[in-house]
């Protein structure tokens, strides 16, 4: 395609409006990137009345999101691959181009009368052109993005090549959160085996560190952190305790009391978690809050002696639900505590020990937790 200097500037000048319409939709869901896409199309294409983006599900191209169209009537039409381009000129998806038709009938004998009467009410059944492009993801046709008009004029050029750069970015995306998932995966799974190994060291952090994890994402939700901290502040609870990996076994295991060297051994799992998960790239939050969770609010806590707002309050969150699962369970030299007696212990060192804003809203959660599983 050639384009003179007037297209160019103008191509040029909406192509990074169009890069701007793209930013931080890294945290968004496929649905809510899909709209934001379609609706920044409709700002830089002006012809455009109406549109729809259909995406593969199982085999079926469906609509995700719509501008113009009402999504009840689109949810009731869905495509295969063989149908998604009936009366369009696209038949290649070796590389990512746009392409405009204009329709002047459907043709009834290639869709269902359902299908043809919901095209009538949607006012595509004739007389319209359309602007698309495919959507793929490593060659493979994922999808479809289209804008009409309800007249026999077409598209400008630098529309049609506006529209083959958003296509482009959908299937990007695509690529990106592919490979996103699979990286999540091996995240998830190097997570869990951490926990599993502590786990099999300790008897009696089975089951502890998801314990404390689930407590204190529901203390950070109450205190209305962002999601973002609270996503960090559930990977640090889950592996606070993965610096026991290198604390004696007989100390860990001890039926009775430890003695003051003894417990001297136990406080440095702290640094030793440090040095484990300091290993792993972009880890620097969770570092710290795992190497911090033993840091009292009045002070008097380890390894650092920290006190108040010097220690991050994901640590303070994990130290609360800590203590609370910690005096809950059955430990080698005693029984479980009862919730009541936990929680007074937790008020009474409100303050000292806890953060006492930490304090409050847990112990508020953990009645409710309480009652509930006794019901």
């Amino acid at each position: 395609m050639i384009l003179n200097n007037l297209d160019e500037l103008t191509l040029y000048s909406k192509i990074s409006l169009l890069v701007n319409a793209f930013a931080d939709t890294h945290a968004l869901s496929k649905e809510a990137f899909l709209a934001k896409v379609l609706n920044s199309a409709f700002e830089l294409i002006p012809e455009a009345e109406k549109g729809s983006i259909y995406v593969e599900d199982h085999g079926l191209y469906k609509p995700i999101c719509a501008k113009g169209y009402s999504m009840e009537l689109l949810n009731h039409i869905h495509f295969t691959k063989e149908d998604l381009f009936i009366g369009f000129e696209c038949t290649e998806f070796s590389e990512i181009q746009s392409y405009q038709n204009y329709i002047a009938r459907r043709d009834d004998r290639q869709f269902t009368s359902d299908n043809l009467d919901i095209f009538k009410q949607l006012g595509t059944y004739e007389n319209f052109t359309t602007l698309y492009a495919p959507l793929l993801y490593d060659h493979t046709l994922i999808g479809l993005i289209s804008l009409e008009r309800f007249k026999n004029e077409p598209f400008s050029k630098t529309s049609q090549e506006i529209l083959r750069f958003y296509a482009q970015s959908i299937s990007n995306y695509y690529t990106l959160k592919v490979k996103f998932n699979h990286e999540k995966r091996l995240y998830d799974e190097t997570i869990m085996a951490l926990v599993t190994a502590i786990e099999i060291k300790d008897s009696y952090t089975v089951g502890h560190a998801k314990r404390v994890m689930h407590y204190s994402e529901c203390i950070a939700a109450a205190l209305q952190l962002s999601n973002a901290e609270i996503e960090h502040i559930k990977i640090a609870a889950l592996l606070h305790d993965i610096g026991k990996l290198g604390v004696s076994d007989d100390i860990l295991n001890k039926p009775g009391q430890l003695t003051p060297e003894e417990f001297e051994e136990i406080k440095k799992h702290p640094a030793n978690s440090k040095r484990i998960l300091e290993n792993i790239t972009n880890f620097s939050e969770i570092v710290t809050m795992a190497y911090m969770h033993h840091e009292h609010f009045d002070g008097s806590g380890y390894p650092l002696g920290l006190s108040g707002t010097a220690i991050p309050i994901g640590a303070h969150i994990i130290q609360v639900a800590d203590a609370y699962d910690a005096m809950t369970s059955e430990r080698s030299y005693r029984k479980a505590l009862s919730h009541e007696k936990a929680v007074s212990i937790l008020s009474s060192e409100a303050g000292k020990q806890f953060h006492p804003d930490v304090v409050s809203t847990a112990v508020v959660l953990f009645e409710v937790m309480s009652k509930t599983t006794i019901e």
